[in-house]
């Protein structure tokens, strides 16, 4: 059964669970989902304002395996500039009817909504899905590995240089996977919306 679903202010038709995966990670936005499983608490780290959510249709020990992948890679990151953030696993089976009515390309395996301080990300990047993963590689050229790497950095420009533009967030975005510090354009912080990766040229 698929019933609209609110995630913080998203509303989603997936199936009527969520996984919420993570200490504090119930969010406090209305429109909790129907039912829900609560993952065992991860350690107090530098990640402690950052909520970790999984979508309908994942069980907890899905939800924490995979949520594992995608936290060792944020642990490279800056992500205590964020602030309160939340990062959420949508499966991919269901990406793509998340990210068309938004209007962002099926083939953009991230995105992030500065407003709703989220960021979405494709299970496929955390873990094997027959045939998704090989359809990104080759739209990317990029394995795996290299390719949640530069989704992390590059919605990281757009979130902390506020930056919409696709070609200033992949240079900010090369300058953290080069263990830089991240260089921000100057100019005024960009209107509200989601923002997904720009295709790979």
């Amino acid at each position: 059964m698929r019933l609209p679903i609110n995630i913080l202010g998203f509303y989603f038709r997936l199936p009527v669970s969520s996984t919420w995966a993570g200490p504090g990670d119930r969010p406090t936005s209305p429109g909790v989902p129907l039912s829900q499983t609560v993952a065992p608490a991860a350690p107090q780290t530098d990640t402690i304002a950052q909520h970790f959510i999984c979508t309908g249709g994942y069980n907890m020990e899905n939800c924490v395996t995979e949520m594992a992948v995608l936290r060792k890679v944020l642990a490279k990151y800056p992500i205590s500039e964020l602030g309160e953030w939340t990062w959420v696993l949508i499966r991919s089976e269901d990406w793509k009817s998340v990210v068309l009515p938004r209007g962002i390309s099926p083939d953009s395996p991230a995105f992030t909504s500065i407003e709703k301080r989220a960021t979405f990300i494709e299970q496929a990047l955390v873990t094997e899905v027959p045939g998704r993963r090989g359809e990104l590689m080759k739209t990317w050229r990029m394995n795996m590995d290299d390719l949640l790497d530069f989704a992390i950095a590059h919605e990281l420009a757009h979130i902390l240089c506020k930056e919409r533009d696709e070609g200033e967030a992949k240079h900010a975005a090369r300058m953290l996977l080069e263990g830089k510090p991240i260089a921000c354009k100057s100019k005024p912080a960009s209107k509200a919306g989601s923002k997904g990766m720009g295709q790979k040229r």
